[in-house]
């Protein structure tokens, strides 16, 4: 991910979170982060060229996944699983020993996406996101 890349992202944000989609400033100050890695993923051949983006961070030995997003109209694709594979590579490459991420209960595809690539939910995150649920996840890796 570049720089320029960023409003993209803030615009795929906003489709799927609404009005409790993370602003332009957390992308920048996220992307200016030494310790935090910022992927897209592109599609050349679309008129909309970036359909997903992925934020991790890494702190000690643990790679945490911020964000996973993908343009709505790419789900269903196994675009998810392509991102997730590649932030689970670059986790491994920085020699951290597991990955965390937050999701929320109700996230049904999501949370396929994670059991479906190893992770286990670790412990439940009660009203995590405002009135809802969340579960913390982690991947032994």
């Amino acid at each position: 991910m570049n720089e320029t890349d960023l409003p993209t992202a803030v615009e795929i944000e906003k489709m799927i979170w609404g009005d409790e989609s993370w602003n332009l400033g957390f992308f920048y100050d996220f992307f200016n982060d030494p310790l935090s890695s910022c992927w897209i993923l592109e599609n050349t051949n679309s008129a909309q060229p970036i359909v997903g983006y992925g934020l991790q961070s890494l702190l000690h030995n643990e790679s945490s996944i911020t964000n996973l997003a993908l343009h709505p109209s790419q789900w269903g694709r196994g675009l998810g699983g392509l991102l997730l594979r590649h932030m689970i590579k670059h986790a491994r490459l920085t020699c951290a020993v597991r990955m965390s991420l937050e999701v929320s209960t109700s996230n049904e595809r999501a949370l396929k996406l994670y059991f479906n690539h190893g992770f286990r939910i670790s412990k439940l995150l009660p009203k995590y996101y405002g009135s809802s649920d969340g579960y913390s996840m982690i991947l032994q890796l």
